[in-house]
């Protein structure tokens, strides 16, 4: 018998790590110090916050070195990067500060910035919940997806991939092996959170499973 799909949410406590950068050299060294939890806010958690915004995605270091240090190469090089390529945080940080480190080794002199345009490394303390909404088939699944918070949808289609330490997400896992839906679950999991925001990833699932069940 397949097993419900119970919908979850997550809350953070966003708090000051102690390090912050005021040039590359400092943005390296703080890449390469700060907890785990500060990368997971920056580059991840970034992806949710993008949700209440009506800027283009970029991560936090990419808006910060394209738009207050004006290294426009790097900052492009940044905002390219893929954290969803990496089941593991580690492996993320490890390509960011290779990123950082090739530009910051081709260059000699390095423009400090104000404390005031600092970058700030803050960390998350995250706090997962259940909301009491389930799915045992498709058509309730639907019925959750258009009520579940942004916050659910973040940690269900984004956060999933790093707890799980796969390249997929635990609704896409659900769809496959207790729906027995392998292609719904290859589509929702192909949906970029690059170019959409999380409302339009709600839609477009919705969409995807309305089609599945015609």
């Amino acid at each position: 018998m397949a097993k419900a799909f119970q919908f979850y949410a997550e809350q953070g406590i966003v708090y000051y790590s102690t390090f912050k950068a005021d040039n590359l050299k400092s943005l390296l060294t703080g890449l390469r110090g700060v907890p785990s939890s500060s990368i997971f806010y920056h580059l991840y958690h970034s992806l949710l916050r993008r949700h209440f915004t009506t800027t283009d995605y970029m991560n936090d270091f990419a808006q910060w070195v394209w738009g207050v240090l004006w290294h426009k190469t790097l900052g492009e090089k940044l905002a390219s990067f893929d954290p969803l390529e990496f089941t593991r945080i580690r492996d993320a940080r490890a390509r960011l500060i290779e990123i950082v480190d090739n530009y910051v080794g081709e260059s000699e002199y390095f423009l400090r910035v104000p404390e005031e345009q600092a970058f700030y490394f803050l960390c998350v303390k995250s706090f997962i919940y259940p909301l009491g909404i389930k799915a045992s088939n498709l058509h309730e699944l639907m019925q959750g997806l258009r009520i579940v918070s942004p916050q659910s949808l973040f940690y269900h289609l984004i956060e999933s991939r790093l707890r799980l330490r796969k390249p997929t997400n635990d609704l896409s896992i659900w769809l496959e092996e207790d729906m027995d839906q392998p292609e719904l679950a290859a589509k929702v999991n192909a949906i970029s959170p690059y170019e959409y925001n999380l409302e339009e990833i709600r839609n477009r699932i919705i969409t995807l499973v309305q089609d599945a069940v015609k």
